[in-house]
């Protein structure tokens, strides 16, 4: 996971400039500098103290020249409001105002006024207030830092989405031009047939390699030779190919049924694409292709994309079944997953599943969903455990399966489901989440 970039600012006003070693940070600023680079923040820092409105200017072309995620204004002391309003309003990207509670340096003050100035204009923003040494203080700078990054992210990425939407799902089709207005994010479109076109390009060596490194990785493969698995492994490699061609950043596949009557299902491809840490999603869901995309910026564990299949209130469970797209990371051991045939049910062509049950460990789940047009993004916690067997067998425990004690309450966790498929990450991922919402324009929903 590539850390946020942060352009830091140490700021005063003009007439107390003299008071501090001319070319050098003051103690206080060149504290809180050195504390966001031991955090592990990419630093883009103004060596000196700045007050005026031209070396402000200039100070912000160069954050902005070098990609900064977010702009960090540290106050020295009082600041004129006046010196910043144009550079920040230039600058578009999420705005950090921090200072420290030392009364000698009036620099709560300079916060202050010219915090109420961005909100005069509408300059988003966010205040922080406490010494670097406060672990509060740090976390609600990483929170912030991820979420101005996810922001950043988003509006240089490019969606694929190969094929229509699957089965019906409303909750998966977006507006394509408010993805590009609201986030920044270019949709782009192949057929299914391009990546079955791809996949019959590929040479059989390069199918026995990859069949190969699928022994080592799995407990259990199906032999090379099933046509199921032949195909399940071209597929893979065709939409790696289509992915590469196109610049696509994340994509969403029209599974069922097209792909996976005429030719297999993609839940190998997918899991083996969700493996490397590239985002995909069933169905061509696109808001969950989004949600996943969003959780993926934020940590490098894996991410699931399942069914809802069951919440018990008694018991705070929430059971989530995948059709077999799951990524192997998600289990304890890859050699504890099984690749196995998928039931062909309504598809005509089958394909080829993965078998597991998510390793224990705290949990984030959530879901993008829109309601008359305007995003909302459902957000909850809690700890996925190991079942045991004789208890949830009546389903059996193929497929990919996570079990979570929710943290919340149940029934209200249900009255906030607006899709069939949520998403579930390793890690508390609640703040930032929050934290992203507020810099993205998204109303969240925490259960």
């Amino acid at each position: 996971m590539e850390m946020p970039k942060l352009g830091f600012m140490a700021i005063s006003n003009p007439r107390a400039i003299g008071h501090y070693e001319e070319g050098a940070l003051p103690e206080e600023s060149r504290k809180a500098s050195e504390a966001l680079e031991k955090r592990g923040f990419r630093m883009v820092a103004r060596e000196e103290l700045v007050a005026d409105v031209h070396d402000v200017a200039s100070t912000v072309d160069r954050f902005i020249a070098e990609d900064v995620d977010a702009m960090v204004l540290f106050f020295q002391g009082w600041a004129w409001a006046a010196e910043f309003m144009q550079a920040a309003q230039k600058f578009d990207r999420p705005i950090l105002l921090w200072t420290v509670p030392l009364s000698r340096l009036w620099s709560i003050g300079g916060l202050a006024v010219v915090r109420g100035s961005f909100e005069e204009v509408g300059i988003p923003h966010k205040v922080v207030y406490g010494l670097e040494d406060n672990p509060r203080t740090m976390t609600e700078i990483w929170n912030y830092a991820q979420a101005a990054k996810v922001r950043q992210v988003l509006r240089r990425s490019t969606y694929g989405s190969i094929g229509g939407p699957g089965m019906g799902i409303h909750t998966g089709i977006i507006d394509e031009n408010q993805w590009l207005e609201k986030f920044g994010i270019l949709v782009r479109f192949t057929d299914q047939y391009g990546a079955v076109v791809e996949a019959e390009k590929i040479p059989p060596e390069e199918v026995r390699a990859c069949y190969d490194e699928l022994l080592e990785i799995y407990g259990q493969v199906p032999p090379l030779e099933d046509s199921h698995m032949e195909r399940s492994i071209r597929l893979y490699l065709g939409l790696e190919k289509v992915i590469q061609q196109q610049g696509y950043d994340f994509t969403g596949v029209q599974c069922t049924f097209d792909l996976s009557d005429n030719y297999c299902s993609p839940c190998l491809a997918q899991s083996l694409l969700n493996r490397r840490g590239f985002v995909t999603a069933c169905l061509n869901d696109a808001n969950g292709a989004l949600t996943m995309y969003i959780q993926r910026q934020l940590t490098d564990a894996p991410v699931f994309m399942a069914d809802v299949n069951v919440v018990e209130e008694e018991t705070r469970l929430l059971r989530m079944i995948d059709d077999g797209a799951g990524s192997p990371l998600l289990a304890k051991s890859t050699k504890e997953v099984k690749l196995d045939f998928q039931p062909t049910g309504e598809a005509k062509a089958s394909g080829i599943r993965t078998d597991l049950v998510a390793k224990p460990g705290r949990v984030t789940v959530a879901r993008l969903s829109r309601i008359q047009g305007r995003y909302v993004m459902h957000i909850t916690t809690g700890e996925a455990f190991e079942p045991d067997p004789e208890v949830f067998g009546e389903r059996g425990l193929f497929w990919p399966n996570a079990f979570i004690r929710l943290d919340g309450d149940p029934m209200a966790f249900v009255q906030n489901l607006r899709a069939e498929y949520y998403h579930m990450v390793y890690g508390d991922l609640k703040e930032e989440l929050l934290e992203t919402c507020q810099v993205l324009g998204i109303e969240p929903l925490l259960t």
